[in-house]
């Protein structure tokens, strides 16, 4: 009897020996036949999961950002106060980035070398992040309207500053300044408790 093949796994497994590859030695140094070997695999069973290094990619991208909001979602649903979800999810973030250096590592490159290229990212960034960003934005408005932060503050100003720290984390992360999620989590909580000092 033939073996069943698992093929969200398979795509799985060979989008993670591609982030190590991308990482090691840069996005545009890596060919399909490099990602085949590395997976083990020929290249003609490679085709059968994607039809470009591009889609390899998105694919790696889509696996970290899923684990990110499927952990996120939990938090959501608990019944804590939002800035407390709020803080959860951050330190999910953190956690989920400080586990995957090698994959910050690569999406760092790859934006880098596509931006340098002329390409504009802005939109596959956002595609890739929405969820993430959409969970921030509804525990602050939940969180203005329970009156547990000043009625003063603006969503999307409030929503694009703790965005920006988890940018800055990533940033720390890739050029090595940062070697684990502690002090990463110390800050997402001061900002978090600085939104709530005032009330």
């Amino acid at each position: 009897m033939a073996k069943k093949v698992d093929h969200e796994q398979r795509k799985r497994e060979i989008a993670e020996k591609a982030i190590r590859l991308f990482s090691q030695v840069g996005y545009d140094n890596v060919s399909l036949i490099m990602i085949a070997a590395a997976a083990g695999i020929s290249r003609t069973v490679l085709y059968r999961y994607f039809c470009s290094k591009r889609e390899v990619m998105d694919a790696a991208i889509l696996s970290v950002t899923d684990v990110i909001e499927k952990r996120c979602t939990k938090i959501m649903a608990s019944r804590a106060k939002n800035m407390q979800k709020l803080e959860g999810v951050c330190h999910t973030v953190a956690d989920v980035m400080f586990a995957n250096k090698e994959f910050l590592v690569a999406v760092f490159d790859f934006v880098v070398g596509m931006v340098r290229s002329g390409a504009s990212m802005d939109s596959n960034i956002s595609h890739f992040t929405s969820g993430t960003r959409q969970a921030i934005r509804l525990l602050i408005e939940h969180a203005l309207e329970k009156d547990e932060i000043p009625g003063i503050l603006v969503v999307d100003r409030i929503s694009d500053a703790i965005y920006a720290q988890f940018e800055s984390c990533a940033m720390r992360i890739v050029i090595g300044t940062e070697y684990n999620a502690t002090a990463a989590k110390e800050r997402f909580s001061d900002v978090i408790r600085a939104l709530t000092i005032w009330k």
